[in-house]
Order: structure tokens, then sequence, then C-alpha cells
């Protein structure tokens, strides 16, 4: 076993299950061990976790309105989306780390965190960090973006941008681009530096 961080602030063993008894393996008792032991327990739920079943539904209505629509940009005004876009806030964070470990589509850099690694980000001067939530007639979609840029001298090096799949197509991306610039601005840098990995799955970013 070693020690690995689990993105709660706290240490955690990675454990595997024995699932033998001596040198016999008997199946009928794995369900039982698994159980025991709590392994697939969930040890945190974000405020957008509760709030799921709702947003599945609220998706399933935009949808439909969507296939009402013949032109996409009406149906995006059609949707009265507002966007608050803030720096990380200890409300936040279980979420944000959620996000960097499970957004790999809308993702330049695929960084993964620990909640405890964006609470640090968040309190340090050297970093400008952002979030976005977008919610429209149907909903709050919750939060959706996050920005992490390093300060550099005068250049801010975007080491983290991802969105989640849920939003995609709903030009949160320039929301977020305007506030990134801003705080540079107010940061008195004058460059923006980013970064994009290739991935399996993040090819749609690539430009």
């Amino acid at each position: 076993d070693r020690s690995v961080s689990r993105g709660l602030g706290d240490v955690y063993k990675r454990q595997v299950p024995e699932m033998t008894d001596g040198d016999q393996v008997n199946p009928d008792q794995f369900i039982r061990i698994l159980d025991k032991n709590a392994y697939f327990e969930v040890v945190t739920l974000s405020e957008d976790d509760k709030h799921r079943n709702e947003m599945y539904k609220a998706n399933a209505m935009r949808k439909e309105q969507e296939e009402s629509f013949g032109n996409y940009s009406d149906f995006l005004k059609s949707l009265e989306m507002e966007a608050v876009i803030r720096g990380f806030e200890p409300v936040y964070y279980s979420r944000i780390a959620q996000l960097t470990n499970k957004s790999n589509q809308f993702n330049l850099t695929t960084k993964r965190m620990t909640q405890a690694e964006v609470e640090q980000m968040a309190q340090d001067p050297g970093y400008i960090t952002l979030y976005g939530k977008l919610k429209d007639k149907f909903g709050d979609n919750g939060v959706v973006s996050l920005v992490i840029g390093k300060k550099n001298g005068d250049t801010l090096e975007l080491i983290l941008w991802l969105m989640s799949c849920r939003v995609l197509k709903r030009d949160m991306e320039y929301a977020m681009m305007d506030e990134i610039a801003d705080a540079a601005i107010k940061a008195q840098i004058r460059y923006l530096h980013g970064f994009y990995y290739k991935t399996q799955k993040n090819n749609m970013v690539k430009n």
C-alpha cells in the first residue's frame, strides 16, 4: 500500500482487497468482502452532485427546445444564459477538484488536482484562479469551467483550462477568456501563454 491524496485534504490508503482464504479463492465471498471494507463508498459529494437529477431533466428540456430552432444562434439567445465567473471560493473547492479529474474533452492540459492543491493555489497570490458557473431559463448548470494561470513575470501561464461537456457549444469559453484577460490586466500582466497537451480525448481543443 502507498499513501495517496484523494482530493479531500486528508490522506487515504490505496488498497487491493484480499479475495483469498489461504490458497483458496472463493468467489461467493467477493461481494461480502467488498461491502465490509466499503471500497466503493462515496466519500464526498459536491453541491453539483446533489442536484444532478435536476440537471439531467433541464438538459432534456434544452435539447427539446434546440430541436425546435433552425438557427443555432437563435437557440442560444433563447436560453437567456447568465454566467458567473469568480476566483476560486471554498464552497466550490470539492467541485473544482472533481472537474479536474473527470473533464477530458475540453481540457487543454488535463492536469489533475486534489482538493488540497486547489485550496493552495486559490490562496497563493502567484496564481490567478477562475471558476465559471452557467445558468439559463431551464436551470443552473453549476460550476462548469476552470482556469488556473501561474504568474511568471509579465506572463500568465495557463496551466489548466477546462470545461464540462454539459455546456459544450454554449460559448462559455469566450466569457472565460474575457475574464482571464481582465484579471491579467489588473495584475499588470502583458502576455497570456497557453499550453495544449494532446491526449486521446481532447482533440477538439487542439486549435
